[in-house]
């Protein structure tokens, strides 16, 4: 009988002990459990390259059409029917291959960076048709566009453009593209065959011979940001450009270029290109 006891009291002893573990086990669990719901709810990432948590960041998307997306080769699924906008969540830091693509249109592409705590946005895609009446009716919007442009301005007889802060106008004769500040001509850039203020003057593009050149005239607050003055070459050709101007709002320019046939004759092609230089410009042959 005394030996049965012993044996009762050493299991009571030892279930106490599996309860104890048992609920120090589950505090132990809830508390870790919190913690990675509070880190992923902050936006946290377990990275196994990295064996911790890490901030994730986002791209967002903003197409002129819908279209499919896909993040390293991978589809990631379709821009949205209301605005054709589209985000990639949760992405842990490190370098990605966005790409926005439709049957029958252009594609864009962007190798990028994304940063934790950080979204990097494209708000400008643009894709346009490459087949069909669709894209006779870009051909006709491109021959009408520069059909209507302004020819480009000399020092004589008159200015180009009014802006507020001053006017532009190029001196072929020199090649210069100059500002008029008060009574003063500042130059702005050599070599200069000439150039177009976007519609709303928050930008002025430029060409040489074979660049192509965009000076911010206003902060640009939306991504990629630039300061008033900021200036950058935006892409060089290997042919010559002939003529320019802003395509369908102030993100894109349409450039006509000379191309020589086999038999050395001259004619035109044309080319729309992004001004957001990160990564890389996208360049649409039309």
């Amino acid at each position: 009988m005394l030996g049965n006891l012993e044996i009762y009291v050493k299991i009571l002893a030892m279930t106490k002990r599996v309860k104890r573990w048992l609920f120090y086990s589950a505090v132990a669990v809830f508390l870790l459990l919190s913690y990675v719901v509070i880190l992923y709810a902050q936006g946290y990432k377990y990275s196994f390259k990295e064996t911790k948590f890490l901030r994730t960041g986002a791209i967002a998307l903003k197409a002129n059409t819908a279209a499919r997306v896909f993040l390293n080769s991978n589809l990631e699924g379709e821009t949205s029917f209301f605005n054709n906008s589209f985000s990639v969540d949760r992405l842990l830091p490190g370098r990605y291959k966005i790409t926005v693509q439709k049957d029958n249109y252009s594609s864009w592409s962007k190798n990028l960076t994304v940063e934790g705590g950080l979204v990097v946005d494209f708000s400008n895609i643009l894709l346009l048709p490459e087949e069909g009446e669709e894209e006779q009716e870009l051909f006709e919007e491109v021959r009408l566009l520069f059909k209507e442009l302004e020819p480009i301005a000399t020092l004589k007889p008159t200015l180009i453009s009014e802006i507020t802060d001053g006017s532009f106008v190029v001196d072929l004769k020199n090649q210069r593209l100059l500002r008029r500040i008060g009574g003063e001509l500042e130059e702005l850039a050599q070599n200069v065959g000439g150039f177009r203020l976007s519609k709303n003057k928050n930008k002025i593009a430029w060409w040489t011979n074979n660049e192509i050149w965009v000076m911010w005239l206003t902060d640009q607050n939306y991504q990629p940001f630039h300061k008033k003055e900021g200036r950058e070459l935006i892409t060089r050709f290997q042919i010559s450009i002939q003529n320019g101007t802003w395509f369908r709002g102030e993100d894109h320019l349409v450039l006509e270029l000379e191309q020589i046939d086999s038999k050395g004759r001259p004619y035109s092609i044309y080319r729309v290109i992004e001004t957001d230089k990160r990564n890389g410009v996208n360049i649409i042959e039309l």
